[in-house]
């Protein structure tokens, strides 16, 4: 009895040490990406936040915000006699 014991230890053990040995083999391999087309983020028209009494003032942010790269558009609306600045970004 003491050998069929021994014997399923070592057996128990030799099994666990090469599970434990193709563990960080497995780990290692890359997993392949995806080669289909990419998923875009959806854009909407979000205020600036900024409040301006003339038009020109208003068009004159347009390049500052169009230089971040998720904004597509930029605009500028009427509100109240005020102009203020929406971009078209994600």
């Amino acid at each position: 009895m003491r050998i069929r014991r021994a014997l399923a230890a070592i057996a128990v053990g030799a099994a666990l040490a090469l599970g434990a040995a193709a563990a960080p083999a497995v780990a290692a391999t890359p997993v392949p990406s995806s080669s289909g087309p990419t998923v875009q983020a959806g854009y909407t028209w979000q205020y600036t936040g900024e409040s301006f009494k003339a038009k020109s003032a208003c068009d004159a942010r347009a390049s500052y915000f169009l230089a971040a790269s998720n904004v597509k558009y930029y605009r500028c609306v009427s509100e109240g006699g005020r102009w203020a600045g929406q971009v078209y970004a994600s």
